[in-house]
């Protein structure tokens, strides 16, 4: 799960993470505007380096919420066809 993503509720399902500390993930998670690595993650008060280890396997840290927002959200004009906008080509 995308730590900058879900919610408390969901937080809850991680090992080691109970209403409390799922409360200051999304805390910390708002006013730093989404976690950029694990070692920001780790800041989180209340936060051991163990409870981050057993989160690492079953989650990770995606794009912060600004960067998932502007990617998804996209207004329409106000006449005729939405905007389809195609796929980039990856580069290898």
């Amino acid at each position: 799960m995308n730590l900058n993503a879900v919610t408390e509720h969901e937080l809850t399902q991680l090992p080691r993470i109970g209403a409390d500390k799922a409360r200051r993930i999304v805390g910390y998670r708002a006013i730093r505007k989404g976690f950029r690595d694990w070692a920001d993650f780790a800041r989180i008060p209340g936060m051991t380096e163990d409870d981050v280890e057993a989160i690492r396997s079953r989650a990770w840290i995606g794009p912060p919420i600004e960067d998932v927002r502007s990617g998804t959200t996209r207004r329409r004009p106000a006449r005729g066809p939405a905007t389809v906008r195609r796929p980039r080509r990856m580069i290898s």
